[in-house]
């Protein structure tokens, strides 16, 4: 059909924009991932598990793996595990029968079985309750789901694929996310990577989305400034591509000219300067009056320490005056695991 057309072209690969290391990194694993499922003879496709910030494309890697695999003629469905509360988002995931709860006159297929023969997408997957996480380790190694209210187990045929932007592992450590869900949902993993370590792909990014804008509010083509294009590199992007598109939108609306100055890109935080905006004297940092983003600095911090001892943890740990465990603990708040050492 034509939705699904459209669904597929916006599921490409190449929908993943960006030149930069990390991004090259990433779309080089998906398709190596690809190219491998080509030869899967049988219909199970493994768990896929996509980690990042909010913002950074979670989704777009999730529709790039389905739209390119063997199952993309079959239907994708996607659900927010936070969205919904945690007796509702069972029901919607595995149907229920007629008078399973009060408000349930009829009896109704859940989106694993809407979905059978295709991918089911599980964004914010840290946020479901733990009772239902027992549920959905059941389909996956089971490949069996039963409604709600119901007796019998019915089997299906799904591939699942999950994203998060929160630190499971250390969720698992808390007894908030089950172990054996976790490392059977990470089967495969991604990172998608944050946009301020993404270089100059944040100006790649920019000129796509006023392009984006200026077709879809009928504008003539606009530009950025030398000057806003520097406002761009130096922005901390807390809010990731996301915060990008936005800022870019704004922008486009309510630009009266067709060059965009700095002072027409509502940066928010804006007023909260990035590390490199500090000063030192006297061998003294000074704060800033319009204040700065701590955990920006932090992360900086790490990621220059990291670079600078090829990624050694323990170096690096050194090189900021604190203890092993301590830089670990960084390393993982900050998602960057995938490429330590030691």
């Amino acid at each position: 059909s034509y939705y699904q057309e459209r669904a597929a072209s916006a599921g490409r690969l190449d929908q993943l924009l960006g030149e930069s290391p990390p991004m090259q990194t990433l779309k080089q694993q998906i398709q190596h991932l690809l190219e491998a499922e080509q030869a899967i003879t049988g219909a199970d496709l493994p768990a896929v598990l996509i980690t990042g910030e909010t913002g950074t494309g979670k989704e777009l890697v999730a529709r790039a793996l389905h739209y390119g695999g063997p199952r993309q003629g079959q239907p994708m469905i996607d659900i927010n595990c936070a969205s919904i509360p945690a007796p509702l988002l069972e029901a919607e995931l595995f149907g229920y029968e007629q008078g399973a709860f009060t408000d349930a006159k009829d009896r109704k297929r859940g989106l694993f079985e809407a979905a059978d023969g295709g991918t089911v997408f599980l964004d914010e997957i840290g946020d479901m309750e733990t009772a239902l996480q027992a549920k959905l380790l059941r389909v996956l190694e089971d490949k069996v789901i039963r409604r709600v209210g119901g007796l019998r187990d019915r089997k299906i045929d799904i591939r699942i694929i999950a994203a998060t932007n929160q630190q499971l592992e250390q969720h698992v450590r808390q007894g908030v996310f089950r172990s054996d869900l976790y490392y059977r949902l990470r089967v495969i993993q991604f990172t998608t990577p944050p946009l301020r370590e993404r270089g100059s792909d944040v100006l790649l990014l920019a000129e796509h989305f006023i392009a984006q804008h200026c077709r879809r509010y009928d504008k003539n083509p606009m530009q950025l400034s030398d000057a806003a294009r520097h406002a761009l590199m130096q922005h901390g992007w807390p809010g990731n591509v996301r915060e990008l598109r936005n800022v870019l939108e704004q922008a486009v609306l309510l630009s009266p000219h067709q060059i965009m100055s700095p002072t027409q890109l509502p940066l928010l935080g804006g007023d909260t300067p990035a590390w490199h905006d500090m000063t030192s004297e006297a061998g003294q940092w000074v704060l800033p009056p319009q204040g700065i983003v701590m955990d920006e600095i932090e992360r900086n911090l790490v990621h220059q320490a990291l670079d600078r001892t090829q990624w050694n943890v323990t170096q690096a740990a050194k090189l900021l005056g604190i203890s092993r465990d301590m830089m670990r603990y960084r390393v993982e708040k900050y998602q960057m695991l995938n490429r330590v050492q030691g």
